[in-house]
């Protein structure tokens, strides 16, 4: 792989932390290395923000925090203050999970809201990923879901939260390639869960995705190098 593969990666890698139980000590070294490695992003759960920020202020780094992760069961309101609590403490972007639910049973409408719920308070200035949790839908769940987190004003559409305790399928470049054929250009398309080798980076880049969410960054660049 060229050195121009791995500063393509950095550009796409929100670099993850969301280790039930991560203590202050461990955040600051995983946030250390990546903001070394300049990933684009780094993602943290909200009581990390204060200690990530001052690690990545001055930096190309961008801090993101999670929003009702992981299960997306908090009332749009709960998120809505969650996410400015994130802005406020220092987060550049948010990565909210929509009602699951309300996608199950086909309520889009209600995702719609929910998201520009958040979107407008955290404002333009901020860019917001709706995580749609794509193992638990079906497509024309997925594409439900996804049409109308856009239409709330999403910024990017993020595959799955990844966490292992939920116990959920991979993200596949076919889930990228679905999402890509439904949405604006301009939306962007985070691929999450499972995404852990340099193989399957570029295989849902390939398909379209413009950010990539792993734990797994600094080996995926590794071996690119």
């Amino acid at each position: 792989m060229t050195t121009t593969t791995t500063d393509n990666l950095k550009k796409v890698i929100d670099n993850t932390n969301l280790t039930m139980g991560a203590t202050r000590a461990e955040v600051e070294e995983f946030v250390t290395a990546s903001v070394k490695s300049g990933f684009v992003a780094v993602c943290v759960f909200p009581n990390m923000v204060p200690t990530a920020r001052r690690i990545t202020a001055g930096s190309k780094t961008k801090l993101a925090a999670v929003v009702s992760f992981p299960l997306g069961a908090d009332t749009a309101d709960v998120k809505r203050y969650e996410a400015l609590n994130c802005i406020d403490l220092g987060a550049d972007e948010i990565d909210m999970v929509i009602n699951v639910a309300e996608a199950r049973m086909g309520r889009f409408d209600a995702i719609t809201a929910e998201v520009k719920t958040v979107k407008n308070a955290i404002g333009k200035g901020h860019i917001l990923k709706t995580i749609i949790e794509v193992p638990l839908l079906t497509e024309d769940q997925v594409t439900g879901a996804a049409l109308a987190a856009e239409k709330g004003g999403a910024d990017i559409v993020k595959t799955s939260t990844g966490f292992k305790g939920l116990k959920l399928r991979a993200t596949t470049p076919e889930d990228i390639k679905l999402l890509r054929s439904i949405l604006k250009p301009q939306t962007g398309i985070k691929a999450s869960g499972g995404v852990s080798t340099l193989e399957k980076s570029l295989a849902v880049l390939q398909e379209g995705a413009t950010r990539i969410g792993t734990s797994s960054g600094n080996a995926i660049l590794d071996a690119a190098k």
